[in-house]
């Protein structure tokens, strides 16, 4: 009766990662410890793992009992004649190289490990005239990730990128791992996840070694002052699918020092959606990407009187009401949502203005749609004939009469448009772009601009021709269509934002050239007027500046009244007579230039509003 001693060997590269022992050499000896107890049917390999030296090796020549090779999966196999059949074994592999393929250079000396000594326990076939004992085994991370970075120079990542919300897997995304060096980053190298989110990145430390010093020196060095070496490198990820930026680490984020195997889960907000799959948050959560659409006292929340974020920024022109919404219900039905306005506030520490004051609709009241891309889809079939990324953007066609907007009708829509169907969706990973609807501001307020005759340089804006702070209440409506039953996020409601479309009002000049003919030279004295006014004046970013014709270089004029209650809605205006401009700075001859610059606390959730910049002054000084 034949007996076949069937095996699997695999490594650990940390607790959720590993990698078959492909062809390694595995020995079968007689004990080389005699103190093996005979009953026991396996020793504890934490406790006989080891390095065998070559000494050892030479003293246990005369008990080898067999050899053979594991395949590509770590299997092997033994043929155990009857007389050895109930007797101990040592069990050994020897590698000279490690996974992956191509595998790293092959050492010249390759090395030797025992794992365990056992006891087997055979079981006959009922089908064949054999006994069989199957055994696999599993080298711990800490030995294997040795093995393959003391004694080959093979490093390891072994990472997942999921959803940060919905904990789902992303999946044909690159995936790229940085070096943070001294003096440029180094790439250890670039992957694409699998349909579970998983990737793996294989390198050596030749990669992360590069200095000013090489090649002459190689030695990993730290990213920042002082100098110091590290054994490992400082590692980061960057990834991206279809273009749309995933994870967007930098130094900072760096794991320092890193060992042979690493592993990583990477989290990304961007939702990668399965069109079948309805079990994500749907939610408004933020206007653009820099405020969250709550009231809070974090950096980027409303505070109670409407005004965005740290800055107390008013929001003006087009806005991306961003977050996140299902395609379909359970019930594979179509997920709608709205967006609801109301110009009656309250504060946003307080209850929402009633349902009744809601009473304009994005999509339906004219001119506060604006078109925006919601959706990307990214190509996963391998047909030439389907282009690689198709971008969906939100048309007036895809609300219904009262303003519910499907985004299953944007996609149908545009790969009609482009001589597809909708059922090439399926060719297709759906990535969600964080704009549900964009709103145009321009079209809900109406105070009007300062004109130009309201004041000269040096006078205060007329009480007529000041302007108001306008707001409004924006609220959030989901739904399942069909049923027209509301999914939870449904009736979010930002109870009050500022919001504003008009300029600042600036004027400058200056006082001695008004009072000649406006070219003659100055001497003495020279006094700059000016007028900045607007209802949300940002006084920091408030600046008078000078330069001399000859030179590219402007020079600040202190303007101490423009740094008081910089960020204060009572603050709106700024209004100067006379500011005399030679004391300091010293004037000699030559002809200068005056400069009026202003930002107000304006922003649209990507940007804050251009500067602005009144009529340059100039003028000649002849000392």
């Amino acid at each position: 009766m034949k007996n076949i001693f069937k095996g699997s060997l695999k490594g650990y590269l940390c607790e959720e990662c590993f990698e078959s022992l492909s062809e390694v050499e595995v020995l079968l000896y007689h004990p080389y410890n005699r103190e093996i107890i005979a009953n026991s049917a396996v020793a504890d390999a934490k406790e006989t793992f080891h390095y065998v030296t070559e000494e050892e090796a030479k003293k246990r020549e005369s008990l080898l009992i067999a050899r053979t090779k594991t395949d590509i999966d770590g299997n092997f196999e033994f043929e155990i004649d009857d007389e050895f059949k109930y007797g101990a074994f040592d069990i050994d592999f020897v590698c000279g190289t490690v996974p992956p393929k191509p595998p790293v250079p092959r050492r010249n000396k390759p090395v030797q490990f025992h794992i365990t000594t056992l006891v087997m326990q055979w079981r006959d076939s009922a089908e064949q005239d054999y006994s069989i004992y199957s055994w696999e085994h599993y080298i711990s991370y800490k030995w294997w990730c040795f093995i393959r970075g003391y004694y080959f120079d093979a490093w390891v990542i072994c990472g997942r990128l999921m959803n940060c919300k919905t904990n789902t897997p992303i999946a044909n995304a690159t995936v790229t791992a940085f070096d943070a060096d001294f003096i440029s980053d180094d790439n250890l190298g670039t992957v694409t996840t699998d349909s579970n989110g998983h990737f793996r990145i294989d390198y050596s430390s030749i990669q992360f070694k590069q200095t000013f010093l090489s090649p002459l020196i190689n030695v990993e060095t730290d990213p920042a002052l002082p100098l110091t070496f590290q054994s490992g490198p400082d590692v980061y990820f960057k990834a991206e699918l279809a273009g749309t930026n995933l994870v967007n680490e930098t130094k900072a984020n760096a794991r320092k020092n890193v060992g042979y195997c690493l592993c990583v889960k990477l989290c990304s907000e961007v939702n990668v959606v399965n069109p079948e799959d309805p079990n994500f948050p749907s939610a408004w959560t933020g206007i653009g990407d820099t405020f969250n659409s709550v009231f809070g006292s974090g950096p980027e929340d409303f505070d109670t009187d409407g005004y965005a974020g740290a800055g107390k920024y008013a929001l003006y022109s087009v806005i991306d009401l961003t977050g996140q919404a299902a395609l379909k219900s359970a019930a594979n039905r179509a997920i709608e949502y709205r967006f609801l306005i109301s110009h009656v506030t309250t504060p946003n520490d307080m209850a929402s203005p009633t349902i009744g004051d809601f009473t304009k609709i994005i999509g339906v009241t004219p001119n506060l749609f604006w078109p925006s891309k919601v959706i990307k889809l990214n190509k996963t079939s391998s047909d030439p004939s389907l282009p690689s990324i198709i971008s969906v953007y939100s048309h007036q066609s895809d609300f219904d009469s009262d303003g519910w907007f499907d985004a299953n009708k944007s996609i149908d829509r545009t790969l009609i448009s482009i001589g597809l169907t909708p059922g090439d969706l399926g060719s297709y990973q759906i990535i969600e772009e964080d704009p549900l609807i964009s709103l145009d501001t321009r079209a809900l307020t109406t105070a009007l601009s300062v004109p130009d005759s309201a004041a000269n340089a040096g006078e205060a804006i007329p009480n007529g021709n000041t302007i108001s702070i306008e707001k409004i209440a924006i609220r959030f409506e989901i739904r399942e269509s069909v049923t027209n039953n509301p999914i939870p996020g449904n009736g979010r409601t930002l109870n009050s934002i500022v919001i504003n479309n008009n300029p600042v009002f600036m004027k400058l000049a200056i006082k001695e050239l008004e009072d000649t003919t406006l070219c003659s030279p100055i001497s003495g004295d020279v006094h700059a007027k000016y007028t900045v006014y607007h209802p949300h004046l940002a006084a920091s970013a408030t600046t008078l500046e000078i330069k001399k014709n000859s030179v590219p270089t402007w020079e600040n004029v202190s303007i101490a009244p423009l740094l008081d209650g910089d960020g204060n809605p009572s603050v709106d205006e700024v209004v100067k007579n006379l500011l005399k401009l030679n004391n300091p700075p010293t004037l000699g001859r030559c002809t200068y230039a005056l400069r009026l610059r202003s930002v107000p606390r304006l922003h649209n959730g990507k940007s804050s509003y251009p500067t602005q910049e009144a009529p340059i002054q100039t003028f000649f000084y002849e000392g």
